[in-house]
């Protein structure tokens, strides 16, 4: 009986084989990949890399010293005149106490030499307007007989003495006073000097912005300002503030599409995934070749905007642009593989998913981008064929697969 089952069952199922070899097969059609145009923001851009760059300070005490205080780090945001390294200035304090003594001392001195002048200008004055009244009196006297000859003489005598008395006071008053002037001078000098060594003692901030690197230690001596700027010397550098731009290379070919104020997206090799937004500064004036018998390319100057890139951003560092040329807020897209191009004009193959025919739609391409075109000449959600192959014609049927509720087989 069991026997009989097995045999029963080894016939049911060559049966099903062949009936499902020579039953009718409905038609399957030419096999295509499709993808469906859909409506949305369209965005061109236009990608070069570049290198980050900024107005940087370079600065360094114009004296030499010995380093007193570092009152900044790394990294650190500064205001234009703060002060960023002092020097020591203990012997110039106490010299410049020393010459503030003298120079007043100094002028004490003048002070009283020129009271003293004038003290005994007034006296000696009065005196020659007494003997001159009495001159002149005697005088008057001696031509009526009242008064001897040798008491006029007398008198005149008087009248020189007295008027060569002034002359020799007020030529030692320019002698002293020339003295007194040139010590003061000296004086002042050495003071002004003074200051200035001490006033250029305190190294400061010339602009707003951010300290790159700190090459001063407290407790070392350093040189003068020629000497500083010498390779490897120490120094602070300093980051203007709002100078931080990418100097990028821009393809020739992408050249008439950039302008000065588009969006850029920046992302730094040294951060990934931390973009920055920029915009474009300006075009360069003069295109280079990018290596030996390369296409030439033209500098573009990036302006970051991003308040992020002051602690980003180093000058020096590679980032990636991307400048974005062309927004279109709805447009209808699909991919750059749906394309064809033939005899001057553009078209799809557009899928009737009802009879699962192809028909060829010519468009008009609006723009395009490194992987989608936005297109007018049909309507929105058509399925497309994606790489038509050669073989497809006019009224064809295809099979497809799309993803979604609307797959078909």
């Amino acid at each position: 009986m069991r026997r009989w089952i097995w045999i029963g069952l080894v016939a049911l199922s060559l049966g099903l084989t062949l009936f499902g070899l020579l039953r009718p097969r409905a038609e399957q059609g030419l096999a295509v990949n499709v993808a469906r145009a859909e409506r949305g923001e369209f965005v061109r851009e236009v990608r070069a890399t570049g290198t980050v760059e900024a107005r940087v300070y370079t600065l360094t005490f114009p004296r030499p010293g010995r380093v007193a205080e570092v009152r900044v780090k790394e990294g650190q945001t500064v205001q234009v005149g703060q002060v960023l390294a002092v020097l020591e200035t203990t012997n110039e304090q106490a010299q410049l106490r020393s010459v503030r003594e003298a120079l007043r001392a100094l002028q004490a001195r003048a002070q009283a030499a020129e009271a003293d002048y004038q003290s005994n200008r007034t006296r000696l004055q009065n005196q020659l307007l007494e003997v001159r009244r009495n001159l002149r009196i005697a005088r008057e006297l001696l031509r009526v007989g009242g008064v001897a000859r040798g008491e006029v003489e007398r008198l005149e005598r008087q009248v020189a003495d007295l008027e060569a008395q002034l002359a020799s006071l007020n030529q030692a008053r320019t002698s002293t006073q020339r003295d007194l002037q040139a010590q003061l001078q000296a004086r002042q000098t050495e003071l002004s000097a003074l200051e200035r060594s001490i006033a250029q003692s305190s190294l400061r901030a010339p602009v707003n912005g951010t300290v790159s690197s700190v090459g001063y230690l407290v407790g070392v001596e350093t040189t003068a300002q020629s000497a500083g700027a010498a390779l490897g010397a120490p120094s602070i550098r300093l980051v203007e503030a709002g100078s931080l731009r990418v100097q990028a290379r821009l393809s020739e070919a992408d050249v008439p599409w950039v302008r000065p104020g588009q969006p850029v997206r920046l992302e730094l090799d040294a951060a990934p995934g931390q973009p920055l937004v920029g915009k474009v500064d300006r075009l360069g004036v003069q295109a280079e070749v990018a290596g030996t018998g390369g296409s030439a390319v033209l500098p573009v100057f990036i302006r970051f905007l991003d308040q992020k890139a002051e602690s980003l951003a180093r000058p020096g560092l590679t980032a990636t642009a991307r400048i974005t040329t062309l927004r279109l807020p709805s447009a209808l897209k699909v991919p750059l593989e749906t394309l064809v191009e033939a005899g001057g004009q553009t078209y799809l193959w557009v899928v009737d998913s009802a009879t699962r025919t192809v028909r060829k739609q010519p468009v008009t391409v609006l723009a395009r981008n490194l992987t989608q075109a936005a297109v007018e000449g049909i309507p929105d959600q058509s399925i497309v064929v994606s790489l038509p192959p050669e073989a497809l014609k006019e009224g064809a049927r295809v099979s497809y697969r799309l993803s979604g509720p609307e797959a078909r087989p």
